[in-house]
């Protein structure tokens, strides 16, 4: 948590300098081009994107994973096996939204928010990325068998990440994504209460209203044996109100711990699913 604190410090003060620097140059010649929609949603394929829900308005989704492929038409690629994820969040303002949602996976529930310390411009004056700080708390519900794990602070994970993103032209745009993960129970001595990863991300527009993406998640420091890097691959199809995005991925879960260090499925035996997030907006 006191990292968490921190970061939130140092961050809002390099926004509040980004806003003085504005300020400052109140008597010079301006050409400000905040860049919009680095990406159309406010996830990539299963990671965070740095869009924010828009101010004045709510936002639903729903992250629909099916099971496995690998057993193909005996289940039908996995839909006779599904999780689903919902959260509910709202925007703010331009800087800062906030929600909570509930995973099938684990019976999860979490709380999470989003704020946006750096805008990208383009102009005078000129700034080359945005920066958004995520963070969540997660809690386990489902019945454990371990008696240590029944204290409620020991169902708790704690995920934090800083997104840097950059629209490097109208069809193609690239996000890094530093990630903390810190696990109040971990079964065994051998296993780490805080797991450091390095997220990427990207998108390229094929059409109007038709996007290409992709995110993965590099770990940084031991893992156990057992342990699978996660990816995704998806698809965006903006509908007016609501932006349906498909893919396929090698992690079942929808919530940040699952998806960034409990991936399980392998290339090589097609152990992957398939899913899709749809979004719904209400304005207010």
């Amino acid at each position: 948590m006191i990292i968490f604190i921190s970061g939130i410090l140092i961050l809002s003060s390099i926004a509040s300098g980004q806003e003085d620097l504005l300020s400052e140059l109140g008597d010079e010649p301006q050409r400000l081009n905040p860049v919009i929609a680095t990406f159309k949603a406010t996830r990539i394929v299963n990671a965070q994107s740095v869009e924010l829900t828009r101010p004045k308005t709510m936002e639903f989704m729903i992250q629909h994973r099916f099971g496995s492929i690998t057993n193909g038409v005996y289940d039908l690629f996995g839909m006779d096996g599904a999780v689903i994820r919902f959260d509910l969040k709202y925007g703010l303002n331009d800087w800062f939204s906030f929600g909570g949602g509930r995973s099938s996976l684990n019976k999860v529930y979490d709380l999470f928010s989003k704020i946006k310390i750096l805008k990208q411009i383009d102009g005078t004056p000129f700034f080359p990325i945005s920066v958004v700080l995520f963070g969540k708390i997660e809690m386990d519900t489902q019945d454990k068998f371990s008696a240590d794990a029944e204290e409620l602070i020991n169902r708790i994970t704690y995920d934090f990440q800083v997104l840097a993103a950059r629209k490097m032209n109208e069809s193609f745009s690239i996000q890094l994504m530093p990630t903390w993960v810190h696990r109040n129970f971990v079964l065994s001595d051998s296993l780490e209460h805080d797991l450091i990863s390095l997220g990427a991300g990207g998108r390229i527009k094929a059409t109007k209203r038709v996007s290409v993406n992709a995110d993965t998640f590099f770990p940084l420091g031991d893992r156990n044996p057992n342990f699978v890097q996660s990816w995704g691959l998806g698809c965006d199809v903006e509908t007016g109100g609501h932006v349906f995005q498909l893919m396929i991925t090698n992690a079942q879960g929808a919530y940040e711990s699952s998806y960034v260090e409990n991936a399980t499925g392998k290339f090589e035996n097609t152990d992957l699913y398939l899913g899709f997030n749809i979004t719904r907006v209400f304005s207010f």
